[in-house]
């Protein structure tokens, strides 16, 4: 009697996962013809980290405390700060670099900056054969948060 009843459920679920696979093959495709038709991204989508300019003044808001770089899991941040002649610290990023193939885009230098300074944005074609291609400077960073939208997570949407 066993042996009927394990054929009996070997059949059901031939027939179940038959079902399942005949249900999806009936619905139309999801794919998207990339690059003729674009991806809708998803709020809070996390493409690339940028630096935020200050709208009045023109200037990063980055004062190169260097949090982001020191909450950087795999340490792809440079800042230097710059300083004048005499060696005083001018509280502004002289360098300021991301690399980005090696990014985990895992949000957490925008979290750890104290001077919303970093937003991630939602550009994600950065894709380039060259690895020096990958590395982003300041004004790279800047440049594309004047043109992307970009979402400060903790913080909600960008107003």
């Amino acid at each position: 009697m066993s042996i009927l009843a394990e054929i009996w459920q070997a059949a059901k679920s031939v027939v179940i996962g038959h079902a399942v696979t005949w249900r999806s093959a009936a619905r139309p495709p999801v794919t998207v013809n990339y690059p003729d038709e674009r991806p809708d991204l998803p709020k809070g989508y996390r493409g690339i980290p940028v630096l935020k300019t200050n709208l009045e003044t023109g200037e990063l808001n980055c004062t190169a405390c260097g949090l982001c770089a020191r909450s950087c899991p795999v340490n792809v941040i440079e800042v230097i700060e710059e300083t004048d002649e005499k060696g005083k610290r001018l509280r502004r990023p002289k360098v300021f670099n991301i690399d980005m193939s090696r990014c985990m885009v895992c949000n957490l230098c925008v979290e750890a900056c104290p001077f919303d300074a970093l937003e991630m944005a939602n550009h994600f074609e950065i894709a380039d054969y060259s690895v020096p291609n990958l590395i982003f400077n300041k004004e790279q960073l800047a440049e594309i948060w004047k043109q992307y939208d970009a979402v400060r997570l903790a913080g909600g949407e960008k107003p």
